[in-house]
C-alpha cells in the first residue's frame, strides 16, 4: 500500500470512530466514494534514498541527486536536486547541508555525500536539516514553464506588438551580424557595420569613445560565471564601454555610501548581522529577512538570537513586516517614506551630545594606536581638515610635514593635550577639536576634527524638527542611541534597499557611521562582511586578459559616469571664458554603477548619442528601474531609433517583448555557476553544474543554444579577439580554444576550484550521490586530470564552504583591519555637475533635491500630493519569480498598504480598486487594503508583481498561434513606472535620481490615491 492509500484509508477510520460506526474498513453504502484524481496534488515524488530491510542505506532507483545552486533570486544558495532519470525532469529541491545559507550546522565537507543524506534523515535530520525558502522550493518549475522561450525568434509584426515566427538559429545569427532589410521596414546595420573603433561616437569629444559603443548591453552581473563572460565579451572583445546593469536601481546609493563609511575608496558594500552573537539590530527600511540576504538564514539566525540571547531589535520602516512579532523584544518605528536620514541624524545627534559612543575606538587615528588598544580597525574621527577656502588643501586633512612633523599622513590633536602630532605617532587622538593654528610656513590655518564637523551637521537641526520630519518621537530616537550604546559591539545597524531616496547615498553612510559610534565593524556579535566570491577570472587560465582586445581606459559612457571636470564640455566652457556649471545634463563620478536605465535615458535624448543596437540578457530596466520615463519606452519601440535588438532570455519580460530576435537560454538548473552568497560569512563559494538537459532548441553543430554560444559564434564570424583556437592563455604557457559553452564553464570552475585549499577527495559513492558522472562529462575532456579532480570535488558539496573558526578573540577572523570615514577626504573633493558645490565630507541632511538643486516640494507641492510612497520586496517574490508557478500560487498579488486613519482622511476604505497618482508618472491601479501596520501619511507597495506584459502574463502569436495571456502571472501592480521623473533636467526623457550618486529613487515619492 503506498502512503497516499494509507493516509486516505486511515482519514476514513478515524471519521468512523468519530461517528461511532466502529473501527471499520469497509465504507459504508450511504457514504460519498472518494475520488482517486491525483491530479491536483498527486503522489509524494520518491525520496533520495533509505534504509533497506537490511539496515543499508540506498540510493532510490531511477533517481539522480546533485548540490547545486539556486538562482531564484540573487541571495544565492545551496541547494539539493532530485532529478527522475527516466523522464529528464526535476522532482523536487531543498537546501544544501554543506552550505551555511541553508543549514543551522552545516557539515564539514569531508562529510562523504552518502552521509550527508543519512544526516539529514530521521529525527536526528533535525540538527542538519537543511532548507531553502519558497522561493528556492518554486525552481523546479524554471525548467519546463508553459511560457519558457526554447526557440529562436524573429518579431513577425511591429516592434512589441507579441508576434512572433520561428527561424533557425544560423539565419537569426546571419541577420543579426550582416544586416539588410529585415523586417520589411527600410535596411538594419547589422553587427558588422556597427563596430567601427576607428570613428569617434561623438566628434570632437573623444572622452565618449568609438562608434562601437553605439552597441548597448545589459546584463545580469549577479550571476558570476556567465555574468563575467558577457562582460569580458562586450567591453574587452567587442569594444563598447555601455554595459548596463540593475545595481543603481537596486541599492548602488546606499552601498556606495555605506562603503564610504569604511574605505577612503569608491566602491559598493554593504554589511549584515553576526546573528552567532548579536544582542542588538537597528533594521533601516526592512525587517530581518524581509529582503536581502538568504531567507533560509536570517531566519534560523533571528530564531536563535532570539531565545538563546532575547535579541531585542528595532524596525524602523513605513511598514509592519510579518517579523516583528508580539512576544517579543521587538519594536516597530513607523518612519515616514524618504526621511530615514532624519531619524538617523536625530540618533546621531543624541549619540555625540550624550557621549554616548564608543570612545576607546574612535580615538585610535592609525593602525599602530589601534593595535596598541587591542582593537582591530581604527578611524578618522580625529583626524584635522583644512577648513579654509583659500588654503590649497582646502576640505582636505591637514598633512603632518606642513607642520613639521612628519610626511603626508593626516594631523591629530594628542588626546588629553593641546599638542599636534602626526596621525600615525600612535598616540590616541582627541576627537572634538575646533582651533586655529599657525603652520610652518607662517599660515595661520583653521583645523577642525572629523567627529566635530559631523556633530556641526547633526546640531544644525533641532531634535523637534528631525522627529517633525520622520514622524518618529525625540524619546523613541534616545532610545535607540541608548540602547545602542549600551550594547555596543554587540549591536548592529543594517539596512537594505527600501531607502532609494534622493540622499539614499547618505542613508548608506549614516547607517555606516552609526556602527563606526558604537565600534562594532568585524566585531563579535556586531557588523560583519562576507569573504566575497572566489572568482574564476584569474589562475590557471587567463580569463581576464585578451590579447588585442579592447581598453576603454578613460572611456565615459553615455550616462556619464566619469568627472564632468574632464569633459570636452568643461573645457571648452573654460576655454571661452564661462561658468562651466551647470553642465548640460548630469554628471556622477562617485558612482560607476554601469546604470542601464540612465543610459537608455541618454540613448532617448539622442545625448551624447544614439545606440543602434541593444543586446540584453536575464536584465529588464524597463520593469525593474524606478521613474523610467514613456519617452526612453518610445524610443526602444521605434526601429528608425533603435533599428536593432536582441533579447537573450529564457522568457518574454517588459523589456526583451521590444526585440526584433529573441535568443533562447539556458535556465538557472542548465547552467554551471560558482557564485558569492549574501547570508553566509565563512569563506566560500556556491557551485552548480547542469542537472537536466537544456530544453532550448540547438544549431547545426548539435550544440545546445545559449547565450555564450551566441556571443562565441558572433565573435568567431566577426573575427573579435579573445575567441577561437588558442583564444585563452595558461599558466604554464599552452593556448587552449574558446569555441563552445563547456570551454569557458570547464575553465572558469578549474580556477575556483584551484583556489579551494580544503576540498576532498572524491569517492565512486560521492560520484553516484552527487550525480558527478552527469555534470563532469563536458568538462573532463577540456581539463587536465588534476583540475577535473578538483572541479569534481567542488561541484560535489555544491560548492566550497571553509570550515573554519569564526572569531579571532573579540573580532571576526580574516576582517580588516580598515579605517572607519567619519570624514571621506575624496568625496570632499568631488563637486555637483550642476551647482558646483563641494559634495559632503560627512553626511548631510538636506530637501530631497532635483538635478538642478530645487527642492522636491517646489514642483510637487503636498497640497496636490498629499501621501509620500515606498516600495518594497515581498519576502516570497522575485522580479522573475512571476515565472514560477508555484510562487504564483503562494503569492499571488500585492495590495495597496494605507494607515486606517489615511484612508479616512482621502475617503477611500478597504478593498477600494485605487489609482496611485504622481506629477508625471504611469499612474497604476491596486486593490487598497487598510490596517494600522503603516506609517500614517504613507502608502507602500511591494514590487515584482504586476507582469501584464512580461512572463507569459501577455498573449502573444507564434507562427499565427495565439497563446493567451495566463491571467495568475499578471496579479497585482506594477509600481515603478508610477515613479516621476526628475523635471528640471533637459531632454524628453528624464529619471529621478539620488542628487549626488545618480542611482534610481523610488522611495518618499510625493503621491496622491483615487478611487479608480
Amino acid at each position: 500500500m503506498d502512503r497516499r492509500k494509507f493516509l486516505t484509508q486511515a482519514g476514513l477510520v478515524s471519521a468512523a470512530t468519530i461517528t461511532g460506526a466502529g473501527c471499520s474498513r469497509v465504507v459504508a453504502e450511504s457514504e460519498p466514494k472518494k475520488t482517486q484524481d491525483i491530479s491536483r496534488f498527486g503522489h509524494p515524488v520518491a525520496a533520495e534514498g533509505g534504509f533497506d530491510a537490511q539496515g543499508k542505506w540506498q540510493k532510490t532507483a531511477g533517481v539522480r541527486t546533485a548540490y547545486s545552486r539556486c538562482f531564484s533570486c540573487y541571495n544565492i544558495c545551496g541547494l539539493r536536486v532530485r532529478i527522475d532519470e527516466k523522464t529528464d525532469r526535476v522532482l523536487k529541491v531543498g537546501g544544501n547541508p554543506y552550505c551555511e545559507n541553508n543549514s543551522g550546522s552545516p557539515l564539514p565537507l569531508s562529510t562523504e555525500v552518502k552521509q550527508s543524506y543519512i544526516a539529514m534523515a530521521g529525527e536526528a535530520g533535525l540538527k542538519n536539516r537543511a532548507t531553502t525558502c519558497a522561493k528556492g522550493a518554486s525552481c523546479v518549475d524554471s525548467v519546463d514553464d508553459e511560457r519558457r522561450v526554447t526557440q529562436v525568434l524573429k518579431r513577425a509584426g511591429k516592434r512589441g506588438s507579441g508576434e512572433w515566427v520561428t527561424i533557425s538559429y544560423e539565419q537569426a545569427l546571419k541577420e543579426i551580424i550582416e544586416g539588410g532589410d529585415l523586417f520589411g521596414e527600410g535596411h538594419v546595420d547589422g553587427l558588422r557595420a556597427i563596430r567601427q573603433l576607428d570613428q569617434e561616437v561623438k566628434p570632437g569629444h573623444s572622452e565618449f569613445g568609438s562608434k562601437a559603443n553605439q552597441l548597448f548591453a545589459t546584463f545580469c552581473a549577479e550571476d558570476y560565471l556567465r555574468g563575467s563572460f558577457y562582460s569580458r565579451f562586450m567591453m574587452q572583445s567587442w569594444g563598447t564601454v555601455n554595459l548596463g546593469t540593475k545595481h543603481a536601481y537596486c541599492g548602488a546609493a546606499q552601498a556606495t555610501g555605506f562603503a564610504l563609511g569604511l574605505s577612503p575608496e569608491f566602491e559598493e558594500w554593504l554589511n549584515d548581522v553576526d546573528w552567532e552573537n548579536v544582542e542588538y539590530g537597528l533594521f533601516m527600511g526592512t525587517s530581518p529577512g524581509s529582503s536581502g540576504v538568504s531567507l533560509n538564514r536570517v531566519g534560523r539566525g533571528l530564531a536563535n538570537s532570539r531565545v538563546d540571547r532575547g535579541f531585542k531589535y528595532v524596525c524602523v520602516d513605513p511598514l509592519l513586516r510579518t517579523t516583528v512579532a508580539a512576544d517579543t523584544n521587538a519594536t516597530w518605528l513607523p518612519v515616514k517614506p524618504g526621511q530615514d536620514t532624519s531619524f538617523s541624524f536625530g540618533v546621531i545627534r543624541t549619540m555625540l551630545e550624550e557621549q554616548w559612543f564608543n570612545k576607546a575606538h574612535l580615538e585610535n587615528p592609525s593602525q599602530k594606536a589601534a593595535e596598541a588598544a587591542g582593537e582591530l580597525n581604527y578611524t578618522n574621527a580625529g583626524h584635522l581638515v583644512v577648513m579654509d577656502p583659500k588654503h590649497p588643501d582646502y576640505r582636505k586633512f591637514a598633512k603632518a610635514k606642513d607642520f613639521g612633523l612628519g610626511g603626508d599622513e593626516a594631523l591629530i590633536i594628542k588626546s588629553g593635550t593641546q599638542t599636534l602630532v602626526s596621525a600615525e605617532s600612535g598616540d590616541k587622538a582627541e576627537l572634538f577639536v575646533s582651533k586655529r593654528v599657525t603652520d610652518s610656513h607662517g599660515r595661520k590655518v583653521t583645523l577642525i576634527s572629523s567627529l566635530y564637523l559631523l556633530r556641526t551637521e547633526a546640531q544644525r537641526t533641532s531634535m523637534e524638527e528631525y522627529a517633525n520630519r520622520c514622524g518618529i518621537s525625540i524619546k523613541e530616537m534616545r532610545q535607540v542611541a541608548k540602547d545602542l550604546a549600551h550594547y555596543g559591539r554587540k549591536a548592529c545597524v543594517a539596512g537594505s534597499t527600501g531607502t532609494n531616496a534622493a540622499d539614499g547615498f547618505v542613508m548608506g553612510w549614516l547607517w555606516a557611521t552609526l556602527n563606526t559610534l558604537v565600534g562594532s565593524h568585524d566585531a563579535k556579535g556586531g557588523s560583519i562582511y562576507g569573504n566575497g566570491p572566489i572568482g574564476g577570472m584569474e589562475g590557471l587560465y587567463d580569463l581576464a586578459n585578451i590579447e588585442g582586445g579592447v581598453s576603454l581606459d578613460g572611456i565615459v559612457n553615455a550616462c556619464r559616469d566619469g568627472a564632468y571636470e574632464a569633459s570636452t564640455e568643461y573645457r571648452l566652457k573654460v576655454e571661452q571664458g564661462k561658468n562651466p556649471y551647470p553642465a548640460s545634463t548630469p554628471w556622477h563620478e562617485l558612482l560607476p554603477a554601469m546604470n542601464a536605465a540612465e543610459q537608455w535615458t541618454s540613448h532617448a535624448n539622442n545625448d551624447p548619442y544614439q545606440a543602434k543596437a541593444l543586446i540584453t540578457w536575464r536584465n529588464n530596466f524597463l520593469y525593474s528601474a524606478a521613474s523610467v520615463s514613456q519617452e526612453v519606452v518610445a524610443s526602444i519601440a521605434d526601429p528608425k531609433r533603435l533599428p536593432l535588438v536582441v533579447g537573450i532570455d529564457c522568457h518574454m519580460n517588459e523589456t526583451n517583448r521590444y526585440a526584433d530576435y529573441l535568443i533562447p537560454d539556458r535556465s538557472m538548473l542548465e547552467e554551471y555557476a560558482a557564485d558569492r552568497m549574501w547570508g553566509s560569512f565563512k569563506l566560500g563559494v556556491v557551485a552548480g553544474s547542469p542537472v537536466v538537459t537544456p530544453r532550448t532548441d540547438k544549431n547545426e553543430a548539435g550544440q545546445h543554444i545559449c547565450m555564450e554560444q551566441f556571443l562565441i559564434d558572433i565573435a568567431l564570424k566577426l573575427n573579435l579577439p579573445g575567441f577561437g583556437k588558442g583564444a585563452l592563455a595558461t599558466s604554464d604557457g599552452r593556448k587552449v580554444d574558446l569555441l563552445t559553452f563547456e570551454d569557458w564553464h570547464a575553465r572558469y570552475l578549474a580556477n575556483v576550484a584551484a583556489q579551494c585549499e580544503y576540498l576532498p577527495k572524491v569517492t565512486e559513492e560521492d560520484r553516484l550521490w552527487a550525480g558527478l558522472d552527469y555534470a563532469m562529462k563536458p568538462l573532463t575532456p577540456r581539463l587536465t586530470a588534476d583540475e577535473a579532480a578538483k572541479v569534481e570535488a567542488l561541484l560535489s558539496r555544491g560548492g566550497y564552504y571553509l570550515d573554519d573558526d569564526r572569531y579571532e578573540g573579540d573580532f571576526i577572523k580574516g576582517a580588516g583591519p580598515k579605517c572607519m570615514q567619519i570624514y571621506h577626504q575624496e568625496v570632499a573633493q568631488l563637486r555637483h555637475a550642476y551647482s558646483g558645490e563641494f559634495y559632503p565630507g560627512t553626511p548631510t541632511l538636506q530637501e530631497h533635491k532635483f538635478w538642478n538643486g530645487d527642492t522636491w516640494e517646489s514642483h510637487w507641492p503636498q497640497s496636490e500630493y498629499p501621501l509620500l510612497f515606498s516600495s518594497y520586496k515581498a519576502t516570497v517574490r522575485s522580479n522573475f519569480a512571476a515565472a514560477f508557478k508555484r510562487i504564483g500560487e503562494i503569492s499571488p498579488t500585492n495590495f495597496v498598504y494605507m494607515h486606517t486613519d489615511t484612508a479616512k482622511t482621502q475617503g477611500l476604505k478597504d478593498g477600494d480598486s485605487v489609482r496611485i497618482v504622481t506629477a508625471n508618472g504611469k499612474p497604476c491601479v491596486g486593490t487598497l487594503q487598510t490596517d494600522m501596520g503603516v506609517a500614517k501619511g504613507a502608502i507602500c507597495v511591494s514590487h515584482g508583481f504586476g507582469h501584464s506584459e512580461g512572463f507569459g502574463g501577455d498573449d502573444r502569436i507564434i507562427n499565427g498561434e495565439k497563446l493567451a495571456g495566463i491571467a495568475s502571472r499578471a496579479g497585482g501592480t506594477a509600481v515603478n513606472q508610477m515613479i516621476p521623473a526628475d523635471p528640471t533636467r533637459n531632454g524628453a526623457a528624464s529619471m529621478l535620481n539620488d542628487y549626488w550618486t545618480g542611482a534610481n529613487c523610488r522611495h518618499g515619492i510625493p503621491v496622491r490615491v483615487e478611487k479608480a
